[in-house]
């Protein structure tokens, strides 16, 4: 059985590869991958290659109707398996799709610069991908050091997702037509259920709201200053102490939220006046629209412990407001609906650190790299 499968491999490989691209993402058809194939659709190239989106579930019926371009769930089947055989290039940002044989080049675009410890998470980079993108040159080395990358691998060009938050201008307020706002501030909450069973802040699903007491103080000063507070947090995570409280100018949103206004989600948190995050890779990213960002530091103790954060990053983090109690996340609240922004200088400086360049031309860059490496 061996001497026919290595006898068929070497049959495969001398066959010619086919123009054919496979796209892979999750969730589906988003981040950097789908950034990067938009860019293709937009120069045409869908006229010279056939293009396969492998997905995690089936397709459905409603998904764009695009020249030679399918969508196939992405299975273990001879069929996929002789898919990807004859395949010209692989991209992807979740799971690896490395080359399988000669006259194949693989990208892997990643989905996030890392500020937490990630190792142990993720299968070690795969000795069969060829390429894995940076968003800058400055930290290329959170790829070695977090996906075991080689650095003659690793490539900077910019995250292809993050174009539209350079530009993103998106009025809002039709999203949220029961509310009173002129400002509107995003709050990405990491999720603070970790893999092995542990829990940061003592079980509190949010930081800092940690009871019915706090949301409604939070919203309060939010009313007073017509800002709007928009959360979205991990679908595991149970926020329900706090949305069943029905707040006026505290409102949560899920992925549902998006394809409802016909908007990305990089676009909406562009459009926002401001983020609140903690230990997310969307702080980095952030730094591009030049706009405040307070860091939830409030577990900071408990989560360097648990999972611990990517070696060389403290630095970085400086452009984010530290925020440990409800009053400073309070006096936050406030100095975005002034305009005022104390870290500009300071986070502009570290933007040009964490991205390639503060454009919105990754995408462009990104692509003009695969057709050069993958001869397409």
């Amino acid at each position: 059985m061996s001497f026919v499968k290595s006898l068929a491999k070497k049959i495969i490989n001398k066959l010619p590869t086919k123009r054919l691209i496979i796209f892979e993402s999750a969730p589906d058809l988003s981040d950097n991958s789908k950034a990067v194939f938009d860019e293709m659709i937009r120069r045409g190239m869908n006229n010279k290659y056939k293009m396969l989106w492998l997905m995690s579930k089936e397709p459905s019926a409603d998904l764009p109707k695009i020249k030679n371009v399918k969508y196939v769930k992405m299975e273990n089947t001879k069929k996929i398996l002789l898919t990807k055989y004859s395949a010209r290039c692989f991209i992807c940002c979740n799971d690896w799709l490395e080359s399988l044989r000669k006259g194949q080049t693989s990208f892997y675009l990643s989905h996030g610069t890392a500020i937490k410890n990630v190792v142990g998470y993720y299968d070690v980079f795969p000795e069969r991908m060829d390429y894995c993108l940076s968003a800058g040159e400055d930290v290329a080395f959170l790829c070695e050091q977090q996906f075991g990358a080689p650095r003659e691998k690793i490539f900077s060009l910019g995250f292809p997702r993050n174009d539209v938050l350079v530009d993103a201008a998106v009025d809002l307020h039709p999203a949220f037509p029961d509310c009173d706002f002129e400002k509107i501030i995003v709050w990405y909450p990491t999720y603070r259920q970790h893999k092995n069973g542990g829990v940061v802040s003592g079980g509190s699903s949010l930081p800092v709201i940690h009871d019915s007491e706090a949301a409604a103080a939070l919203n309060e000063v939010a009313r007073r200053e017509k800002v709007l507070i928009v959360l979205k947090p991990h679908f595991a995570q149970d926020v329900s102490y706090v949305k069943d409280m029905g707040l006026s100018n505290i409102k949560f949103i899920d992925d549902s939220f998006f394809g409802k206004n016909n908007i990305s989600s990089y676009d909406f948190v562009g459009s926002c006046d401001a983020l609140i995050t903690d230990y997310s890779s969307i702080y980095y990213d952030y730094t591009l629209c030049q706009k405040p960002i307070a860091l939830v530091w409030e577990d900071y103790e408990e989560y360097k412990k648990t999972p611990g954060f990517a070696e060389g990053v403290d630095a970085l983090l400086e452009g984010g407001e530290k925020v440990y109690t409800l009053s400073e996340l309070c006096a936050f609240t406030e100095r975005v609906a002034r305009g005022e922004d104390k870290l500009r200088e300071i986070r502009w400086d570290i933007c040009k650190k964490v991205n390639y360049n503060a454009d919105n031309n990754s995408s462009k860059r990104v692509v003009d790299f695969i057709i050069e490496k993958a001869k397409l």
